[in-house]
């Protein structure tokens, strides 16, 4: 079963922190990303994933304010994302700061994000049958639920940074 993610915004990380403690939850990693978003109107994404020791690319597919990964895949470096990119005609990509404490927990993951160095979510990422029963169990029913991608959320509060894609010509 396809796993699926759900973005609550948070004021602080202290709670959820301390039920992950309490459940026994055991933090797995700290991640550190840079997202390329190919700038459009839907919410499906597009986007390559710049980590300190690898890229990916990664499509995922928006589905009532919640999103399912579509594709997850390794590529060579940053220039690669970019030409991918471009090849899907993108003209402007949206640059996005993740920092990330992931958690394990049953049978799916807790991650604890700040993005841009100044919003704090939490991400849920489990199968859409577990995901309400998650949300009870952290308490997060009466957070604000974030039903856009993070690049179109930052757009909406003002805070988006984008990069047009210059076209390279032959010589």
């Amino acid at each position: 079963m396809k796993l699926q993610e759900k973005k609550y915004l948070v004021e602080s990380f202290t709670e959820i922190i301390q039920l992950l403690k309490d459940k026994g939850a055991e933090k797995i990693k700290e991640i550190k990303s840079i997202h390329y978003y190919g700038h459009h109107e839907g919410n499906n994404v597009e986007k390559f994933v710049e980590y300190f020791d690898r890229f990916e690319i990664h499509i995922l597919d928006e589905i009532s304010g919640q999103f399912v990964i579509k594709e997850h895949r390794l590529i060579p470096d940053k220039n690669t994302g970019f030409t991918w990119l471009k090849n899907l005609g993108y003209t402007t990509v949206d640059i996005i700061k993740m920092d990330c404490s992931e958690y394990k927990y049953i049978n799916g993951t807790v991650g604890l994000y700040v993005i841009d160095n100044f919003l704090n979510s939490i991400i849920l990422y489990y199968p859409p049958v577990d995901l309400e029963n998650m949300e009870k169990e952290f308490r997060l029913n009466p957070l604000e639920v974030i039903k856009l991608p993070y690049n179109k959320y930052l757009n909406k509060v003002g805070k988006l940074k984008s990069i047009k894609l210059v076209k390279v010509t032959p010589w």
